[in-house]
């Protein structure tokens, strides 16, 4: 996702006293260009220190998320209000002196309330420590938050926690992976953090912890897959078209050796496992002449190449006065996008298509210059770990660890402590 620009909001007097009063509390005392010092003794605060490699552990890793505006419409925030011990306080771009300037908020047994965000569970309340960053396009906001703590908050975002527990375990080991190698990999450490908080990583805090999903996380900590030591990216999605995909369908030449294609019919009763939509022609000319940057008309589209599990990886679309191919599963669901068309699931039930085709396990069924008709199964990406499959096979009474070796190839689930030093501790 692109983040889009918000528009900053005006500067509150008010609310920076209240801030340097926070921070006295806190023992705490900010200094601009982004640096922060301790007021008072030092050892006042543990998360100050930085011990040597040798002296760290598994358990003191924090994760930094990255948290986005209301719908996760943008990382830049025009104004961020905290609620912290009851009181608000409101922070804005002139809040700062500098670009660069950061203001942490210290963590609050209570959890700190962030009231300028929402999201499905209403304004979100996190734990451990808020920063926010100024940035000339506005405010960037980050949670620094212990590992463990942040999966209670991304599982049952991620899954239902009304879900089996073995489903439950299976979605945290695969969540815990996937956080692990985000932080080794650092795509997002030009700004400062390794994650953030939409489905461009991990959902985190739309739901807030349940007591299922927290009791799948603590029965699993710290553990992870990994193959020949290494840990995986253990992709995981909502329901299978029959059958699950590799990260071909992204253009990888080879697949990764941890994924494979599975028959899945676990999950073949899902009302997802099967839909319908009919686009209007009109709407797909549309498209077709922003990716050109023509005016000519739509005169085809159509599938050429699927994977060996069925999804699409080739559609041709041919206009008047030009033509191109879409080769990448999201790409092709983005330009066969439902938005503003409704989805019939294999059910009966019918909802609103959103900007992102359900999947790309689909045939097209089309008449030129009136509408296209898509039948298709499965939702999400098709790689890796089938949800509600895993739901399906606890039910069935498979453990969490046959689950995740049914959907993952020659793999080990293994505790992170277990792991080589430079390989386990994210610097």
């Amino acid at each position: 996702m692109t983040a889009t620009l918000d528009q900053a909001a005006l500067a509150c007097l008010k609310e920076k006293e209240e801030y340097f009063r926070l921070m006295e509390e806190s023992g705490k005392e900010k200094t601009s260009a982004g640096k922060e010092v301790m007021a008072g003794n030092a050892d006042t605060s543990a998360e100050n220190k930085k011990p040597e490699l040798k002296e760290s552990h598994y358990m003191d890793r924090k994760i930094r998320v990255l948290l986005m505006t209301t719908d996760y419409q943008s990382y830049f925030h025009p104004s961020v209000t905290v609620v912290r011990n009851g009181k608000e306080h409101v922070y804005t771009p002139e809040t700062f002196k500098v670009p660069g300037e950061k203001i942490k908020v210290p963590a609050h047994r209570d959890g700190l309330q962030v009231s300028s965000v929402q999201r499905q569970c209403g304004n979100p309340v996190y734990q451990g420590n808020l920063e926010i960053v100024k940035n000339p396009e506005g405010l960037l906001l980050i949670n620094e938050v212990p590992l463990e703590t942040y999966l209670e908050a991304v599982v049952p975002s991620e899954m239902p926690a009304s879900y089996e527990k073995e489903a439950l375990k299976a979605q945290a080991v695969c969540a815990r992976t996937y956080a692990w190698k985000q932080m080794q990999e650092g795509r997002l450490k030009e700004l400062g953090v390794d994650v953030d908080d939409s489905v461009n990583f991990q959902v985190y805090q739309n739901i807030s912890p349940q007591k299922a999903s927290s009791e799948a996380v603590n029965e699993t900590r710290g553990k992870i897959l990994c193959q020949n030591g290494e840990p995986i990216q253990a992709y995981y999605f909502s329901t299978s078209a029959g059958a699950t995909s590799t990260d071909e369908i992204w253009g990888a030449q080879q697949p990764a050796p941890y994924l494979k294609s599975v028959i899945c019919k676990f999950d073949s009763k899902q009302p997802w496992s099967y839909w319908e939509t009919v686009i209007p022609w009109e709407n797909l000319e549309k498209r077709a002449q922003e990716l050109t940057g023509t005016e000519g008309k739509l005169l085809s589209a159509a599938v050429t190449e699927k994977s060996e599990s069925g999804a699409v990886t080739g559609l041709q679309v041919v206009t008047e006065e030009s033509s191109f191919m879409l080769e990448e599963e999201y790409a092709i669901r983005q330009f066969l996008s439902p938005a503003g068309c409704m989805i019939t699931e294999g059910d009966g039930t019918k909802i609103q298509g959103s900007t992102l085709l359900p999947s790309a396990y689909i045939t097209l069924d089309t008449e030129p210059g009136n509408y296209v008709r898509i039948s298709g199964g499965g939702y999400g990406h098709g790689v890796g770990m089938s949800q509600n499959g895993a739901n399906e096979m606890a039910k069935e009474g498979y453990s969490f660890e046959e689950i995740l070796n049914y959907f993952f190839y020659n793999i080990e689930i293994t505790d992170c402590s277990l792991q080589e030093k430079g390989q386990c501790l994210s610097q």
